[in-house]
């Protein structure tokens, strides 16, 4: 009767082990399918969902480098979603997590 949802996208795999029943994620954001796909395979297919996990996890890492919601505005805006801008007292990410943005995009295979 009571839905739990974790509010962290890296521990999604075992909280929902441990009985959740998904998330309220930052990825998801500029990776809905694969964070649905992989939200879905927790529940029915437990070696996809790993293998699922393992492809999102450089994503949920790119996105927490920096302070949210920067690094996700610059991934979707790798993506055509948006532009990068941010207000203030919020700046755009780094070269360097640019980077690592990047890489992780595609990693996931979204870029």
């Amino acid at each position: 009767e009571f839905i739990q949802l974790t509010g962290n996208d890296d521990n999604a795999l075992e909280f929902n082990k441990l009985g959740g029943v998904g998330a309220i994620g930052v990825t998801a954001n500029i990776a809905a399918k694969l964070s649905s796909d992989f939200q879905k395979a927790c529940v029915e297919d437990k070696d996809k969902a790993i293998k699922l996990n393992n492809i999102l996890q450089p994503l949920h890492t790119a996105m927490f480098i920096e302070s949210n919601p920067s690094p996700v505005k610059y991934a979707g805006s790798l993506l055509g979603f948006c532009s990068p801008d941010v207000r203030l007292p919020l700046v755009e990410v780094r070269k360097e997590t640019k980077n690592i943005i990047s890489e992780a995009l595609k990693v996931a295979k979204l870029l």
